[in-house]
């Protein structure tokens, strides 16, 4: 009887645990599989309808090396209605050319284990463009600073930045890392690695500046050549900071102890704890020239696109225009063009999509407002009279602006703003008013996986007394 019972309880347990191993919402993606051998292969876990920033732990892959990776989040808006996915991909690069063939893989994400079935790799000298599309993310480089002080021990702890002064609202890289010479005569362990890193990061993350990091928690090992020396980095932790002040932005020493095994005379290995820091640097924060706007615009590297869905029409009638911004710096924080008031259109507020790709050493992407527009008065308007955006160019050192360059004729009998139009505005704001928005958010995927785990967590108990009985 005790038998039946547990063999009931265990299949119940095993349908609950299986029904439980993958999120609907989240997918792994493989790259091209036929590759050029300076070209990497990209493995990507691509998650829907989540704002929050994933733990994820990429497999090893024997006979690639493991280098840069990327995470690009899209959030698209549409009657109201917010929806993101996140894609986080990492590099994979092949050692020489050849084919690998890849066993099953496990990616984890949010301590959920994810299962890639196996598959084969290509990789060859001098394939075309069409075979092998995806570039490989650009490395960050050593600075001088790092050489010189590698140059005076095989073991180094260094923190180093892409720029030593920005302006206020520029975005520069910030990375942490061990350099250990390759014929160092000495053998290391990392020691209490996560408590250490997490007091590190305290540190050096600093409290005027805005945050863009990849997400992914685990230590990236390259080999790197510096003064004819080939040096393993252990890349620890790596960002893009968006001063928000002028304040300067200061990097305090920090240091890490390693766990050292030193070969004694008679081959015996003597354990240590031996400190390695790294030197304080700054960064110098520029305030923006004079503007009336200064401390509104966005800084960065910009151009526009645009898409309108008609440019003649009558008066009365609509149109869709999108104004897009595309670029390099904080897109999040990037705000729409202040549109003018005008009796020749009605604007309407936009849709807002993004598109941001976070890397290892800037963050850039897209961002766009699609504005529903009614047209109220015959003749030729210019767009660049209603659509324009200010910014900073950093690499020029002055403001510019987005300005459209699209031109929209009216023709027919003009028409006073209080007539509404029936071409497509109705079936934005038709119901608007009677959108209920005092009903709260109802989180039920998270209510069904609480009552689950309960229900495992009685099984589990049940099991255990029926076995002490």
């Amino acid at each position: 009887m005790k038998l039946y019972v547990f063999l009931n309880i265990f299949l119940c347990f095993s349908i609950i645990t299986l029904g439980q191993e993958q999120d609907p919402g989240i997918t792994i993606e493989l790259g091209n599989k036929s590759l050029d051998i300076n070209r990497p292969f990209i493995l990507s876990v691509i998650i829907r309808d989540s704002e929050e920033r994933p733990l994820i732990v990429f497999p090893d892959i024997a006979g690639l090396e493991k280098r840069s990776a990327s995470a690009t989040s899209a959030m698209t808006t549409e009657g109201g209605k917010a929806t993101m996915v996140q894609t986080i991909s990492q590099q994979y690069f092949a050692r020489s050319e050849g084919t690998i063939e890849v066993p099953p893989l496990v990616v984890v994400v949010n301590g959920e284990k994810l299962k890639v079935e196996k598959f084969t790799l290509q990789f060859a000298d001098n394939l075309s463009d069409e075979a092998s599309p995806t570039a490989p993310e650009p490395e960050v480089a050593v600075s001088n600073m790092v050489a010189e002080e590698l140059a005076s021990g095989s073991i180094f702890l260094s923190v180093q930045t892409n720029k030593t002064r920005v302006f206020v609202r520029e975005g520069f890289a910030v990375r942490l890392s061990l350099y250990v010479l390759e014929s160092a005569p000495v053998e290391m362990e990392f020691y209490q690695l996560d408590a250490q890193l997490q007091a590190i990061l305290k540190k050096l993350r600093p409290a005027s500046c805005w945050e863009e990091s990849v997400g992914i928690d685990e230590i990236l090992q390259n080999t790197v050549t510096i003064n004819g020396k080939k040096f393993t980095e252990y890349r620890m932790y790596q960002a893009v900071f968006f001063p928000l002040t002028q304040q300067d932005v200061a990097f305090p020493a920090v240091a890490l102890d390693m766990l050292v095994y030193e070969l004694q005379e008679k081959g015996e290995r003597k354990k240590t704890i031996q400190k390695f820091a790294s030197r304080p640097i700054k960064v110098q924060v520029q305030p923006l020239p004079a503007h009336p706007h200064k401390d509104q615009v966005a800084v960065g590297t910009y151009t526009l696109e645009e898409q309108v869905t008609r440019q003649q029409l009558a008066s009365g009638e609509s149109l869709r225009y999108i104004f897009k911004i595309k670029g390099t710096g904080n897109l999040a924080a990037v705000t729409a063009p202040d549109v003018l008031n005008s009796a020749s259109f009605d604007f309407y507020p936009p849709e807002v999509s993004q598109v941001i790709r976070r890397s290892y050493e800037r963050v850039t992407g897209e961002k766009s407002f699609n504005y529903f527009i009614v047209a109220r008065q015959n003749g030729t308007f210019p767009l660049g009279r209603y659509f324009q955006w200010v910014y900073f160019d950093p690499q020029k050192a002055r403001y510019d602006t987005l300005r459209s360059s699209r031109v929209i004729k009216v023709v027919g009998e003009s028409r006073p703003s209080d007539v509404v139009s029936t071409e497509g505005e109705l079936l934005m704001y038709e119901n608007l008013a009677r959108l209920d928005t005092t009903n709260p958010y109802i989180n039920y995927q998270g209510i069904t996986r609480s009552l689950i785990n309960a229900v495992v967590i009685v099984l589990l108990i049940g099991t255990i007394w029926m076995f002490r009985k």
